[in-house]
C-alpha cells in the first residue's frame, strides 16, 4: 500500500504580506490627523467653557452689586461701580450695541475688578491662567436704564467674551456680536464672541423699581403703571 503525504504550507504569500503592510501604513497615516483634530476640538471646547464661565461670572457681579444697592454710600459711588462693571451704552436693544474694535481690545488694559481704588472694567483683557498673556477680551454694557433719585434701578446688561485671536492680535478684522459657530475652522470663531450673556437687572426694594423693570423689559407705560 502506498501512503500519500500532503504537506500544507502555512503563512502568507509575498503579495498578501505587501497588501497587509500597505493597509497598516495607510491606517497609521490616518491616525495623526484624527488625533490632531481631537486635541484641537478638546482645546476649543475648553476655551468655550472658560468664556461661558467668564461671561456668567461677570453678569453675576453686576447682579450682586445691584442687590447690595447703595448700602449707605453716595449715589455717585454706587453709579460709578455699576458703570465700571457695565458702561452705559446707547441703543434700544442688545443687537444695536456694536462690538468693540479689534485693536481696542488688543490694546485694552487687563481687567481689574477686585480693587476699587484702581478699577479697570470692560472693555478689557482677561488673563485666565495668570501667565501674563491675555486669553479673552471682555465687553460689557448696559442699556434701557431707568433712574430714581440719581440711582440706576433697572437696566439690561450685556456681556460678550471675545477669543484669544483678538486680544493677542492674530485677528484684526471687524468683530461680530453673534456667538461664534462651534466647529473647527469656522471663520466666525476668530471674529465673534465665544460666549454671550444678556439679562435684565433690577435694584430690589426700590420705590418704583417694579414699574421701571417692566419698562426696561419693553412694557408700555399703561401696562407697567399697574405695578408702579
Amino acid at each position: 500500500m502506498v501512503s500519500k503525504r500532503f504537506h500544507v504550507h502555512g503563512g502568507f504569500s509575498l503579495i498578501e504580506a505587501l497588501v497587509g503592510i500597505a493597509i497598516v501604513g495607510v491606517t497609521a497615516a490616518m491616525l495623526p490627523p484624527i488625533l490632531t483634530l481631537s486635541v484641537a476640538a478638546r482645546a476649543q471646547n475648553q476655551r468655550v467653557e472658560q468664556a461661558t464661565r467668564l461671561a456668567q461670572g461677570h453678569l453675576d457681579l453686576v447682579r450682586l452689586r445691584m442687590e447690595r444697592g447703595p448700602a449707605g454710600q453716595p449715589a455717585s459711588v454706587f453709579t460709578a461701580d455699576i458703570d465700571r462693571l457695565a458702561p452705559l451704552a446707547g441703543g434700544a436693544s442688545v443687537e444695536t450695541v456694536p462690538a468693540p474694535a479689534a485693536n481696542a481690545l488688543k490694546t485694552a488694559p487687563f481687567c481689574d475688578l477686585d480693587h476699587p481704588t484702581t478699577p479697570v472694567g470692560p472693555p478689557c483683557r482677561v488673563d485666565i491662567d495668570r501667565d501674563g498673556q491675555a486669553d479673552f477680551g471682555l465687553q460689557a454694557f448696559r442699556i434701557r436704564q431707568r433712574i430714581f433719585n440719581g440711582v440706576p434701578i433697572s437696566f439690561v446688561v450685556g456681556v460678550r467674551v471675545y477669543p484669544r485671536a483678538v486680544v493677542q492680535g492674530t485677528y484684526t478684522g471687524a468683530l461680530g456680536i453673534q456667538p461664534a459657530q462651534m466647529r473647527l475652522g469656522a471663520p466666525e470663531t476668530a471674529s465673534n464672541p465665544l460666549a454671550v450673556q444678556y439679562s435684565a437687572v433690577l435694584l430690589p426694594d426700590s420705590p418704583g423699581s417694579l414699574g421701571s423693570f417692566c419698562r426696561t423689559l419693553g412694557g408700555s407705560d399703561t401696562a407697567c403703571a399697574v405695578v408702579d
